[in-house]
């Protein structure tokens, strides 16, 4: 177990800038799946606390967190959002922590067709902490923390084939600048990766929907595909409850569940992942804990009051 858990770290320690860090709950962070797909939600404001705890039955946890605000049209078909993300892996205490700004301009077609286009500019800092690592030999690491820039651009499109249908499809491309991603002086860069998703939302009845989803990301040699379904029910009464399920299937590295509800803006799901990837042997099909908590509310207009003047009666 000890050797396994070792190599597992040494591994992620060695090639951290080969994979970004990725969430079972994709659709509710847009600033890793797609920046095009900031805004989208009905409100005006969006604030989003994301976390992701795993391998915790192998190692240290790694965990990632990120705290977002999305601020949807605050001009005419313009909408911005800010997110910032803290990302620790392992007994190396890799560190990922930074912001990210995004800018979303949408351009409607029609009454149906919508297309999003967004750009996204990060500045972020990486550090590593080698005293609980053992190495083979001695390894050069001339730098412990570094700060980089990171530019990624995302389109989405959104078409209601009718009342009851809308598909929602997107590319992004991250890392465009290729960032230098080194601790040694060796001229190692992030490698560029592309995401491609899609999602179906069918409204099957007043109170029942289903979402058949799915994502595709590629980096380099690592590929990720995701397969989800969703299904929401709303619970109509003196305060709505909207309960949401699902199941997905990461490929050959976990099977997804996750359960939550939304009450007036908000909303929290929790999902777990179960390993079904090589690993299983150490970490005993133990995946990790993730869960999102979501609020929207809209702006409150302040209602102009025209005081009327009365005029005096004269006799």
């Amino acid at each position: 177990m000890r050797k396994i858990a070792l190599i597992l770290i040494l591994c992620f320690a060695g090639n951290a800038w080969a994979q970004d860090v990725h969430f079972s709950q994709f659709l509710a962070n847009s600033f890793v799946l797609n920046p095009a797909m900031i805004g989208v939600q009905k409100n005006d404001y969006k604030a989003t606390l994301h976390r992701k705890s795993q391998w915790a039955s192998v190692s240290v946890p790694f965990s990632t967190f990120t705290l977002a605000l999305e601020r949807k049209d605050i001009l005419a078909s313009h909408s911005i959002g800010v997110q910032f993300l803290n990302d620790i892996a392992g007994d190396s205490r890799f560190k990922t922590s930074g912001l990210n700004f995004t800018y979303v301009k949408s351009v409607a077609t029609s009454k149906e067709n919508t297309f999003r286009f967004g750009i996204e500019f990060g500045l972020f800092q990486r550090s590593i902490i080698v005293d609980d690592l053992v190495f083979n030999k001695p390894e050069n690491l001339s730098n412990f923390n570094f700060t980089f820039p990171d530019i990624s651009l995302g389109v989405a499109n959104q078409f209601f084939l009718n009342e009851d249908l809308l598909l929602e499809t997107g590319i992004a491309f991250f890392h465009i600048n290729k960032p230098k991603q080194s601790f040694t002086d060796d001229a190692i860069c992030l490698n560029q990766k592309i995401n491609f998703h899609t999602a179906l939302n069918y409204a099957y009845k007043d109170n029942l929907s289903i979402q058949p989803k799915l994502v595709f990301s590629s980096q380099d040699t690592d590929k990720e595909f995701l397969l989800g379904f969703d299904v929401n029910y709303l619970l109509e009464g003196e305060r709505d409850i909207l309960l949401k399920s699902g199941i997905a299937d990461r490929f050959s590295d976990a099977l997804i569940l996750y359960f939550g509800a939304e009450i007036e803006g908000f909303s929290c799901v929790v999902s777990y992942d179960v390993n079904t990837s090589s690993l299983t042997n150490a970490s005993n099909n133990k995946g990790g804990f993730e869960f999102a908590l979501v609020y929207q509310w809209k702006v409150k207009k302040k209602i102009k009051i025209i005081e009327q003047e009365i005029c005096p009666k004269y006799i």
